[in-house]
């Protein structure tokens, strides 16, 4: 099925363990620093029931049966890949690329999963099917899961096992009949409080020789007892902000939370792997998980690219800097960046990896490029953005100075260039700063650094994989030419 906004924030209402500032909040669905993120996590939902929208943003498996969110469609021909970029960059869309962890991206994550279930096999008898029955019920049910993949960075120069205490990475605690029980904690888990579900597994190479008790991957309810949401200080602690003076900053902030696990019971069937320190080290790399979620990714980095871009250029016209030939040179460098990435995301879909199963995966060289460049493309446009928007990035007025008693002094002495009115400059400006300057727009700018793991590991492991053949050949040819010269030498004397 496909679950409305309300269903969705009915869900909410199941008690569940989260902490804010050291308080326990009630009802997540009314604290003040929840309440527009969850309504903008809703409006996603009620999309898939907008007739607009309907057919870009679900599927079915047969003419007329029950509709499912397309994200958790394992494509098997190109149509079906590109019919998911289509429903990415809708999403994306609906949140200018500013919601990182949706409800779509882990049905996609898990779409990877379910694509992979005989690589689970190997692990433990009933493996794949285990996994196959959980991606089932989460579609089915249309669930909002988050993940938590990190550990908690005590001290990071000791693997797991030997850190003072033992306890302080999740781990089994013990097995029995019912299932396992852990302990411990997991980060970072992005929008964890509103959501139904989270599943926990390694991210890359964590563990080595000693580790097997803390290598593991399941699944449980939020509200399950013994699991406690410690959430950061929000960057919005309430719900004024208005989407005048903060467009992005007033809905879009994602509460991101370190996950304790108090001797939490983990039944069997929802134990996807335990005790194996190969399963853990390898599932991002050998199963769909990286690249069925990554394919959503790259979408949203591309839209927040253009929204970003065009915020620069529309700030600079705003007071005419960008007639100066050392802006527009900038302008046109961003515009350059976006292009690139817009090029990265088109050979994604176009040059797909077909594999053996006949699945359609995304290019894995072009997806993981995105994710390597992307950050800095990024950093380098809102580092623009400060830099020529300068002073009058702060010192702006509110709505209410233009709506109040001073409203005319405001629109005179904060007009923009060409008789632009001031109330139409300023608003420019404040999207600029909520993208570049506002404590969401930092988190944002950190996220795209970090999301997809540390990115020297990422890099290296780039490097290794990466189909370089054109420039092999060429080398292999200069080396030969060179070879033969010296053997032809080596006769000659």
């Amino acid at each position: 099925m496909i679950r409305t906004g309300k269903q969705y924030i009915e869900g909410l209402r199941t008690p569940r363990e989260v902490y804010v500032g050291g308080e326990r909040v009630a009802d997540v669905t009314t604290y003040p620093a929840f309440r527009k993120p969850i309504e903008s996590y809703a409006r996603l939902y009620d999309m898939k029931h907008d007739s607009r929208y309907t057919d870009i943003l679900t599927y079915s498996e047969e003419p007329g049966g029950e509709r499912y969110d397309i994200s958790f469609l394992v494509p098997k021909s190109k149509e079906e890949l590109k019919a998911k970029g289509r429903a990415y960059r809708t999403y994306s869309r609906a949140s200018y690329g500013c919601l990182g962890r949706g409800p779509e991206f882990m049905a996609a994550l898990i779409a990877g999963m379910w694509e992979s279930t005989e690589w689970f096999e190997q692990w433990g008898e009933g493996g794949a099917q285990k996994v196959a029955d959980y991606v089932r019920y989460v579609r089915d049910n249309d669930l909002f899961l988050t993940h938590a993949l990190g550990n908690p960075q005590s001290d990071r120069s000791k693997p797991s096992h030997q850190q003072a205490n033992p306890f302080i990475h999740l781990r089994v605690k013990e097995e029995t009949p019912e299932g396992l029980v852990i302990r411990g904690a997991k980060q970072l888990a992005t929008a964890a409080p509103v959501t139904d579900e989270i599943l926990v597994f390694p991210n890359g190479r964590q563990f080595g020789p000693g580790d097997d008790a803390y290598a593991l991957c399941f699944a449980v309810p939020t509200a399950t007892p013994g699991v406690k949401i410690i959430c950061r200080e929000p960057l919005v602690p309430d719900d004024r902000r208005n989407v005048y003076d903060h467009p992005l900053s007033s809905r879009f902030e994602e509460m991101d939370a370190l996950v304790v696990f108090d001797d939490v019971l983990v039944p069997w069937d929802r134990v996807f792997f335990h005790n194996s320190l190969a399963a853990a080290n390898n599932m991002r790399f050998m199963t769909g998980v990286a690249a069925f979620s990554g394919h959503l990714s790259i979408h949203r980095a591309t839209v927040r690219a253009a929204l970003t871009v065009v915020t620069a250029m529309k700030l600079c016209a705003s007071v005419k800097t960008d007639v100066f030939p050392n802006v527009g040179e900038l302008l046109g460098k961003l515009a350059a960046m976006y292009k690139a990435q817009e090029s990265l995301l088109f050979r994604c879909e176009e040059e797909p990896r077909i594999t053996d199963t006949g699945t359609y995966w995304c290019n894995g060289d072009a997806m993981s490029a995105s994710g390597l460049l992307f950050p800095d493309f990024y950093t380098t446009m809102l580092e623009v953005i400060k830099r020529t928007g300068a002073a009058g990035l702060m010192l702006t007025p509110t709505l209410g100075e233009f709506s109040g008693d001073i409203g005319e002094l405001a629109n005179t002495y904060f007009a923009g260039a060409e008789d632009m009115p001031g109330v139409d400059r300023v608003q420019v400006a404040k999207l600029a700063w909520d993208l570049a300057g506002d404590a969401v727009g930092q988190r944002l700018a950190h996220y795209e650094r970090f999301y997809i793991g540390e990115p020297m590991f990422v890099s290296s492991f780039y490097a290794r994989s990466v189909d370089m053949s054109l420039g092999r050949e060429l080398f292999d040819e200069i080396i030969a030419e060179g070879r033969a010269l010296h053997g032809a030498a080596g006769a000659d004397a």
